[in-house]
């Protein structure tokens, strides 16, 4: 039962920031033009990335041996879910897709850097406490 409860500590960071980058593209969509939003995907991508990683250690605390890392893991997880919920969405909706091969690897460096600075804080965050 424990393994259960920790694998849910790890799942719901990441599905958080996937729901909030979804739900901030599909706001997106309202306003500007879907040519646009590609302009603004990365800015989306950093901030939810960066509390993905956050979340990920303030939830499990200690559990982890090296945190910087599984903050990495959970950020890199979070764009590529979300580059494939937004994809098969786009290609449903339009007929085709919004992110491409170039635009995945910057989004995933982005995201690699800012889950990377959101673990930072949280562990700084930790040592506070």
């Amino acid at each position: 039962m424990d393994n259960y409860h920790n694998f849910g500590k790890f799942v719901q960071p990441i599905l958080t920031g996937v729901f909030g980058s979804v739900l901030l593209v599909i706001f997106f969509t309202g306003l500007m033009s879907i040519g646009t939003i590609g302009k603004f995907l990365p800015f989306v991508i950093c901030f939810n990335t960066a509390l993905t990683g956050y979340n990920l250690l303030r939830r499990t605390k200690n559990k982890f041996k090296y945190k910087r890392i599984w903050g990495l893991i959970s950020g890199i997880i979070t764009v590529v879910i979300t580059v494939l919920i937004l994809n098969g969405l786009f290609f449903y909706l339009t007929g085709g897709c919004i992110i491409y091969i170039m635009d995945l690897f910057l989004l995933i460096s982005v995201g690699f850097v800012f889950s990377w600075l959101g673990a930072v804080l949280a562990i700084r965050y930790l040592h506070l406490e």
